[in-house]
């Protein structure tokens, strides 16, 4: 499946570890606009709200995914 057939909660769970992508490497302050480096307990939690679906489905175009992929 594609990203744009993803349920809610496994479209959250990119938008979580896209989160974490941007700490990798080094771009989270700066792409997020935050006073900090690594996604907090708030922002994973929110992750939803903070990240537009278009963007996770651009962000991840061309990649499929199994049900395995997700927690």
């Amino acid at each position: 499946m594609i990203a744009e057939d993803l349920t809610r909660e496994q479209l959250t769970e990119l938008k979580r570890d896209y989160l974490y992508a941007l700490a990798d490497s080094g771009d989270y302050a700066e792409v997020m606009n935050a006073d900090h480096d690594e996604p907090s307990y708030d922002d994973l939690a929110n992750a939803d709200e903070l990240i537009p679906d278009d963007f996770i489905f651009e962000y991840y175009e061309g990649m499929t995914f199994t049900e395995d992929d997700f927690a």
